[in-house]
């Protein structure tokens, strides 16, 4: 099995370590820039369903680690420096979005608000000719009563799978969480 240090690889993740070759065709970046941005929209309107059904291939990997930023010479500690916060599959993604959308959740009532802006959008070629890997950087903003607001930025590399039709679906998702402990009340959520 693989620890929260090696998922990088597999993700796809570490293209971004170097200087990869830029996607420059301008069509196919504001296509993927309107995808990204539907899908924030979708999030943040609670249309998690549609998000799921409409955006999210059936093979997905969602990764969410959590990093301890230690110092480089750091020879205190021997766990690694990296735990995984989430690593869903499309069932278990089916699975929150369901618990998201019960009326006896708790999180519906009141209801939480959510702005997600994204930017810095890279493309690059992916691990087959109908893939392309993007790397965003986003701030998440959730507020929920008077005065609960959290805030959870990161960088997000996805991979996406271009379908038939010329549109994409997310087919991996990777996020190396820059908190060893999350800052916000919790990460019931989806970045």
């Amino acid at each position: 099995m693989e620890n929260a240090n090696q998922i990088v690889k597999t993700m796809g993740a570490d293209v971004w370590d170097g200087d990869p070759e830029l996607i420059a065709d301008h069509d196919l970046l504001h296509r993927v820039q309107a995808f990204t941005n539907r899908e924030a929209r979708l999030l943040d309107t609670g249309r998690v369903r549609e998000w799921l059904d409409e955006m999210i291939h059936p093979d997905i990997r969602y990764v969410i680690i959590s990093r301890q930023l230690r110092y480089i010479e750091e020879r205190r500690y021997l766990p690694p420096d990296s735990v995984f916060i989430y690593d869903d599959d499309h069932g278990v993604l089916n699975a929150r979005v369901e618990q998201q959308l019960h009326p006896q959740n708790w999180r519906i009532n009141p209801r939480e608000a959510y702005v997600r802006i994204g930017t810095n959008l890279e493309v690059t070629k992916g691990s087959a000719k109908d893939r392309l890997f993007v790397r965003t950087n986003w701030h998440l903003r959730r507020m929920r009563r008077q005065y609960q607001i959290d805030d959870f930025i990161y960088s997000r590399h996805d991979e996406l799978v271009i379908t038939p039709d010329q549109g994409f679906k997310f087919v991996k998702r990777f996020i190396a969480f820059a908190e060893r402990g999350v800052q916000g009340r919790n990460m019931t959520l989806f970045l």
